[in-house]
């Protein structure tokens, strides 16, 4: 299991099975140099929805906050989403590969460590301290604020309830609609 491939390969194809070993090795790559391989990690984490992983994926997003994750390159080109129409990524002169793999990872880990923290469905107070903070923080990128959404309402803290009624005001859509069927979740 050298290769990045195998190695997100071998989470997918462990993630719903109950072995400690598979657990302990895919908490291997969790802290794994790429992060192709700890998003794939962060995934299986969540489909396996072991309480035991909380923390390795509370001390991710430790880490991802450290991390610079937002370097706006210019963009050529463009269409809506989903178009098929070309573009190209200009990076300034003198970008480092590791800038340009920070914008290509943007938000996504961050992102699935939160969505795997709602599969999981418990919690520590630390990992809902963090989910609170990307909710309503407009610095982070849109998917991270709406997945944070998603797994306060997969995990219906009734603490959440002051943050979550606040992230419905936010203009991004996706972000104020899985709020409000959180909030949802928690009244009901």
């Amino acid at each position: 299991m050298n290769s990045t491939f195998d190695m997100m390969e071998y989470c997918a194809a462990n993630a719903t099975k109950k072995d400690d070993a598979s657990f302990k090795k895919i908490l291997t790559c969790l802290s794994d140099d790429n992060w192709r391989v700890r998003y794939a990690a962060a995934i299986a984490l969540g489909d396996r929805k072991d309480p035991n992983a909380v923390d390795a994926l509370v001390q991710v997003l430790d880490n991802e906050d450290k991390a610079p994750l937002f370097s706006q390159p210019k963009l050529e080109g463009g269409a809506h989403a989903g178009s098929n129409v070309p573009f190209s990524v200009i990076f300034p002169k003198g970008t480092t590969e590791a800038t340009k793999e920070a914008w290509r990872r943007r938000g996504r880990l961050i992102q699935a460590a939160c969505l795997a923290l709602g599969n999981i469905g418990k919690t520590s107070p630390k990992a809902l301290e963090k989910l609170h903070r990307y909710t309503t923080d407009q610095k982070c990128d849109y998917s991270v604020r709406a997945a944070s959404c998603k797994a306060l309402g997969q995990l219906a803290s009734p603490e959440s309830l002051p943050i979550l009624e606040k992230a419905t005001k936010d203009e991004e859509w996706c972000t104020s609609c899985e709020a409000r069927k959180a909030v949802k979740k928690i009244l009901k």
